[in-house]
């Protein structure tokens, strides 16, 4: 079995990260890519996130009707915040013997070599990296990593300009599944 870890803040899930997520398990021949939002505790830039468990249910609801897409809440259920080489483990213990498939950006593996835990990464986990145009980094390449580029074209989607259409409440987002917007508004979040 092959599985796909494609973590991430997901504040909120789009289409962008559903075609990635789609993308990666095509070029791969993965048998599931699992969307992990990530715990309440991470901070990218500094900048807070809605909850773990709205982020959670955005990402259940957007991969609804996708084959071979499916959801992971370990990270958002987390007491602490993990590393990814925890969640990788804990997706070894769910599926003994699976080849576990690390999916990201060319965003994220700009960084992932200067990670903490990618030592451990390297040897366990074969990073698939969405290219969108600029290629996987050259110190992921070097790193003795298997690494994969997978080409995507850039979709112009964001979730900061999603965030700024609920803000300013003009209607559904380009690029945001209908399901998710209705959650959004139910829950008044994104105010």
């Amino acid at each position: 079995m092959k599985i796909g870890l494609f973590c991430g803040c997901f504040d909120p899930v789009h289409s962008g990260h559903i075609r990635a997520a789609s993308a990666f398990r095509a070029a791969a021949g993965l048998d599931a890519v699992l969307l992990v939002p990530a715990n309440d505790s991470y901070r990218k830039f500094g900048s807070a996130m809605q909850g773990g468990l709205h982020r959670l249910r955005m990402c259940a609801l957007a991969v609804s009707g996708h084959e071979g897409l499916a959801v992971s809440g370990f990270e958002v259920r987390s007491p602490s915040l993990p590393y990814t080489s925890d969640t990788v483990a804990y997706a070894r213990g769910c599926c003994p013997g699976a080849e576990i498939y690390l999916c990201m950006g060319s965003d994220a593996a700009k960084y992932v070599t200067r990670w903490e835990c990618f030592g451990a990464l390297k040897d366990s986990v074969r990073f698939l990296v969405a290219d969108r145009g600029a290629g996987a980094p050259e110190e992921l390449l070097q790193s003795g990593a298997a690494a994969f580029c997978i080409p995507l074209e850039p979709d112009g989607v964001s979730s900061t300009a999603i965030r700024r259409a609920l803000r300013q409440r003009a209607g559904l987002p380009a690029g945001l599944d209908g399901k998710v917007y209705r959650y959004i508004r139910e829950k008044s979040l994104y105010e």
